[in-house]
C-alpha cells in the first residue's frame, strides 16, 4: 500500500514544482495525528493555519459531525524536518493522508495556511478533491506572513491574537500563555518562519483559474490578516466560487462564529458534493 502512494506522491512533486520533503526521500509512510468525527455524510478534511492546531476546530466540528465526518488533521509544523514544513510539502503530507485513508474525492476546509495547503493539493492532484471550503486563506497576500520576528515573545503573541480575533474574549490568558511557551523552543520558531516564508513565496493568483472544483469562501469582515480586499479576488479568480461573509468576525470564523460556518458548509456540500445524498 505505502510503495503504492509514494509513487503517486512522487508524481505530485514536479506538478507542485517542489523539493522533496525528507519522508519522501527515505520512502518513510509519515505520522498523523487527527480527531475524526461523526457516523454519516461524507468525510471531511480539516487544515488549520500557522499557528494553529486541532483545538481550533473543537467548537465548530461537532456541529459538523450532524451531516459529515469531519476529520482534523494537525501538520507536524513544530516537530518536522524543515524540508517537511513547506506549503507543498504540507499539500504531499495532505496527499499521503487522503490517499492512505482512502477518502477520494473529499472535500477539504482549510483555515488560512491550512487553505493554501487545500489549494496546492487540488492543483496537484485535482481528482482527489470534491469540494474545497476556504477561510481567511493565504496565498495571495496575507498581513502577518512576513511579521514573525525570529524571537517572539508574550507582546507579539497579543499583537498577533487582536489581529487574528474580533472578539477579544477569545484573547485569553491561556491561549497567549500556550503560544508563548510553544515559541520559546527556538526550533520551532525556526520551523514556523520557514513555513511561512513558504506561504509567501507561494502566490497563486495564476493559478486560481483553474479550479474547476465547487469552492465556497468563508470570510469575516473584520479580517486584518487576509483582509476583505484578498477574499474578493479569490471570489473574482475563482471560477464559480461563492463567497459568504460575516460581520464583526476576524481571520477565523470557525472559531469566533461556530454556528454559521457550519450551517454555510451544510448548504454548500448539499448542493455540490457528490456525496451529497450521504447527508439525507
Amino acid at each position: 500500500m505505502a510503495k503504492g502512494i509514494f509513487k503517486f506522491i512522487k508524481e505530485s512533486i514536479p506538478k507542485l514544482g517542489s523539493s522533496d520533503p525528507l519522508w519522501v526521500v527515505n520512502e518513510q509512510e509519515p505520522t498523523f495525528k487527527t480527531v475524526e468525527m461523526g457516523t454519516k455524510g461524507p468525510e471531511l478534511v480539516l487544515l488549520h493555519g500557522l499557528f494553529g492546531a486541532l483545538s481550533n476546530w473543537d467548537t465548530v466540528q461537532p456541529l459538523m459531525a450532524d451531516y459529515s465526518k469531519p476529520i482534523a488533521l494537525s501538520f507536524p509544523l513544530l516537530t518536522a524536518h524543515r524540508s517537511e514544513v513547506k506549503v507543498k510539502s504540507l499539500a504531499l503530507y495532505t496527499e499521503y493522508f487522503v490517499r492512505n485513508r482512502g477518502f477520494a474525492p473529499v472535500s477539504l476546509c482549510g483555515n488560512s495556511l491550512g487553505g493554501h495547503v487545500a489549494l496546492r493539493l487540488y492543483f496537484a492532484a485535482p481528482e482527489l478533491v470534491d469540494c474545497l471550503i476556504l477561510t481567511a486563506t493565504s496565498g495571495l497576500y496575507e498581513h502577518s506572513v512576513d511579521s514573525l520576528p525570529v524571537r517572539p515573545g508574550r507582546e507579539f503573541v497579543e499583537e498577533h491574537m487582536a489581529k487574528v480575533f474580533f472578539n477579544e474574549k477569545f484573547i485569553t490568558e491561556e491561549a497567549v500563555g500556550e503560544i508563548v511557551k510553544i515559541l520559546e523552543d527556538r526550533g520551532r520558531v525556526l520551523n514556523l518562519i520557514h513555513a511561512a516564508r513558504s506561504a509567501k513565496k507561494d502566490n497563486l493568483k495564476d493559478l486560481l483559474g483553474q479550479i474547476k472544483c465547487p469552492t465556497l469562501l468563508l470570510w469575516g469582515e473584520d479580517d486584518q490578516v487576509t483582509t476583505m480586499e484578498v477574499a474578493e479576488m479569490f471570489h473574482k479568480l475563482i471560477p464559480n466560487s461563492q463567497l459568504v461573509t460575516i460581520p464583526k468576525c476576524g481571520h477565523a470564523p470557525m472559531i469566533e462564529h461556530p454556528e454559521w460556518f457550519a450551517g454555510q458548509v451544510k448548504a454548500f456540500l448539499q448542493k455540490h458534493s457528490r456525496h451529497a445524498a450521504s447527508m439525507k
